[in-house]
């Protein structure tokens, strides 16, 4: 692998090499002449930092050798930068032996000057030749750092498998586990008692909660100040949520806002939940309260009538 100064070596070489690229071939045709010189120039600069981070890539994985590339006094130049790179390594990049030697004539001992001086079509030639050295030299540097982003990106996508499965799994068992609290229902034993009947409307016999009569509500009171429903579960149960679904045919907005008490004594009674929104159906999940009666009533004046209860422990 690259080390951390020989990757930000690449990084430039690929920079260079891009806008080098972008130079010869624009999206969009350039204002000025003079563009194959500008290219020219990009190559040159990609070449040498990719002999750079070979030369930096050699220094890292030979300790000696990284001391004497410390201690040499000054920066390297491009001509010092080819002349200790493998002669094999430069070959394979120009695709032989002829190429390499055009190449060399064409970018050692020149300056972005000297490429501005060169005839329109010498420019766009040496350019292209450059462009394609350059690219040839950064590729096999280039494949460590390639490697790495798909290891990361392998990584992060077996991360989020894993959310999305560790999320899925969390759903799963909240759905299971609510399934398995409906069997636990305590209302199919309960009996019930509305504060009172209209009596146009069908009313189910308590503890029924489905009728043949009623098939959108099992009770509904007459219009007055908090109209409720209460069940009693004939002994002190422990209950920890409440699920409500709302008549099923209209007139959602008249249960709300619904207030559900508790009772031991049926004298003294806590608020467990309140639901102030409209609903086809909620679940109110509260501390464990040791109840015998349980009271569902609107905070105002209206009709209520409801579809089911189910009292869990």
């Amino acid at each position: 692998m690259l080390s951390a100064r020989a990757s930000e070596l690449v990084g430039r070489a690929q920079v260079c090499n891009l806008l080098a690229e972008r130079t010869l071939s624009p999206s969009d045709p350039l204002p000025f002449l003079g563009a194959e010189a500008v290219a020219c120039e990009l190559s040159r600069e990609a070449i040498f930092w990719a002999l750079l981070a070979l030369r930096e890539q050699a220094a890292s994985s030979n300790p000696s050798q990284q001391g004497d590339q410390v201690a040499a006094p000054g920066a390297p130049t491009l001509t010092t930068l080819w002349s200790e790179t493998p002669p094999a390594l430069l070959e394979q990049a120009a695709e032989g032996a002829a190429a390499l030697a055009r190449v060399r004539t064409d970018l050692l001992d020149k300056s972005f000057a000297d490429f501005a001086e060169l005839p329109p079509a010498v420019q766009k030639a040496t350019a292209e030749r450059a462009h394609a050295f350059g690219d040839r030299l950064i590729g096999p540097l280039a494949l460590p750092q390639r490697a790495q982003e798909r290891a990361w990106v392998r990584r992060m996508q077996l991360l989020m498998v894993g959310l999305v499965v560790l999320v899925g799994l969390g759903f799963a068992l909240r759905a299971l586990k609510q399934r398995h609290d409906l069997t636990l229902d305590f209302a199919p034993s309960a009996s019930w008692v509305a504060s009172s009947r209209f009596e146009p409307e069908c009313t189910c016999h308590s503890p029924e909660q489905s009728c043949a009569s009623c098939p959108n509500f099992f009770f509904c009171t007459a219009n007055e100040n908090h109209p409720s429903i209460e069940f009693d579960l004939h002994q002190v149960r422990s209950l920890s949520a409440v699920v409500v679904d709302n008549r099923l045919d209209c007139c959602f907005e008249r249960a709300v806002p619904l207030v559900v008490q508790v009772s031991s004594d049926h004298k003294h009674w806590k608020t467990v939940a309140t639901h102030k929104e409209e609903f086809i159906s909620f679940r109110a999940d509260f501390p464990t309260e040791q109840a015998r009666w349980v009271k569902l009533y609107v905070a105002r004046h209206d009709f209520l009538h409801l579809a089911r209860v189910r009292l869990l422990p």
